[in-house]
């Protein structure tokens, strides 16, 4: 018995770290491209300098001017409809997301044809997104996709179906995740559009690195590198050697994944595109985590904080601080990994970010049970939760139910343990999710089901 506790304590944090550390951050640098491709524009507090405003809006055009046509009805629509829109644009801009909607909905009230319906649902949809309400962008994406199809707006249905593709990954329902990016694909690959081809190319990466089909993501993000190369797009270029970087990370392939990161962090420094450049130097900051070098990955993390920070970015701070808890958590430095979390837990709830907050709720739990205070931990993964079943997180979901299960067989209470984990087990194969989680809770299973 004594041994099989002894992995269930790494196990505890090894479900969380690989959710958080690895998927979580490779996530966000491509939602941020897929955010800056449909809402003109980088969600973000306001900027410290207008140097910084500049650094985003050069990244945000090289995307931007292949869907400029699709929202261009918007400004130039009468006034009645430009101007809420024009407001809502810069309320989304600001992460004032809620304000956002009000005004788009009040665009979408004087609008004049269904191609300015499908793109104000597409903007009110984000807005949901932006503040984790995944339910609600689904259904504003679904319900641009009727008005698409009668304006018969082959890019308002692509853009349609690739951000319904984005929040079916992010619930953990991967094999919806995949139709809707395939059929994103199909169209952007009829209408000729390589940018977006590139997009959709690079979002199926994700599902099959999600799957831990680490080929097939692998084929994907060459696809999509070779067509950014092409057409010259050096943002999709830089994203795309993030993203294999994160495969050789997933296959344990340290050294590759440093190189392409680190190519990555230098066409975004050439560009000056410091929200990618806060993103690679995270990203690399996870190599020198499964280093075990947790004085490079400090530096690392530190330093993108110091961008997110600058740039106004809330949602890369939370990310970065969480990070930054998981170091001290694995130097034993329990206040410190407390303190970090805790900041992270914080600005997620100030930005509305449902889906960090169970992240960070989810990091808490592990502290507190690596301390032996296994009741606070059950509750903030109880918490943690609670907010993936509201959001749909199925991946989530697995996670939180993995160490509840992990916390009552370390009880001794073996049948609940196998019941958590068994459920745990099941959301895992629904989604098609392979990796690491996954593994340890199998396991667990099998070693709980053996004694």
């Amino acid at each position: 018995m004594t041994t099989f506790l002894a992995i269930l304590g790494a196990a505890l944090v090894a479900i969380v770290v690989i959710g958080y550390l690895l998927t979580v951050i490779n996530f966000v640098e491509r939602v941020a491209s897929l955010w800056r491709r449909y809402i003109l524009g980088q969600p973000k507090a306001e900027p410290a300098t207008k140097e910084d405003v500049a650094d985003i809006k050069r990244a945000v055009d090289e995307l931007r001017g292949q869907v400029s046509t699709y929202l261009d009805g918007l400004p130039q629509a009468k006034a009645e409809v430009r101007d809420p829109f024009e407001e809502g644009e810069r309320l989304q801009d600001a992460d004032q997301h809620e304000a956002a909607i009000a005004e788009f909905e009040k665009a979408f009230a004087a609008a004049e044809d269904d191609s300015q319906r499908c793109a104000l649902h597409i903007l009110i949809g984000n807005s949901f997104y932006g503040l984790s309400r995944l339910p609600e962008a689904e259904g504003h994406y679904r319900q641009a996709l009727g008005p698409a199809e009668r304006a018969g707006d082959r890019e308002g249905q692509a853009t349609a179906l690739g951000n319904l593709g984005v929040v079916y990954l992010q619930q953990g329902d991967l094999d919806k995740a995949e139709e809707h990016h395939k059929k994103a694909l199909a169209i952007e690959e009829q209408i000729d559009n390589p940018l977006d081809q590139a997009t959709a190319l690079c979002n199926l990466g994700l599902v099959y690195a999600d799957r831990g089909e680490l080929d097939k993501a692998e084929e994907h993000y060459r696809k999509a590198l070779a067509i950014d190369e092409e057409i010259g797009n050096r943002v999709g270029q830089a994203e795309d050697l993030g993203n294999l970087g994160l495969v050789y990370a997933d296959r344990g392939e340290l050294d590759k994944a440093e190189e392409h990161l680190k190519k990555a962090l230098d066409i975004h420094k050439a560009i000056g595109n410091r929200l990618g450049q806060a993103a690679a130097l995270g990203n690399l900051g996870n190599v020198y985590f499964q280093r075990a070098d947790m004085d490079e990955a400090q530096e690392h993390y530190r330093r993108s904080l110091e961008i997110h920070q600058h740039i106004g970015n809330r949602l890369g701070q939370a990310n970065q601080l969480g990070n930054l808890g998981n170091v001290y958590f694995q130097r034993g430095d329990f206040a410190k990994a407390e303190e970090h979390c805790k900041k992270a837990l914080a600005i997620d709830e100030e930005i509305g970010n449902r889906l960090g907050q169970a992240n960070s709720l989810g990091n808490l739990g592990n502290v507190y049970a690596d301390r032996g205070d296994l009741d606070k931990a059950e509750e903030h993964y109880r918490k943690a939760l609670a907010i993936d079943e509201e959001v749909g997180n199925r991946l989530g979901q697995a996670d939180r139910l993995g160490n509840l299960g992990l916390l009552a067989a370390q009880r001794g209470e073996a049948e609940k343990g196998r019941g958590l984990l068994s459920q745990a087990k099941a959301l895992y194969e629904a989604a098609g999710a392979g990796g690491q989680g996954s593994e340890i809770v199998r396991e667990a299973l099998e070693r709980l089901e053996s004694e």
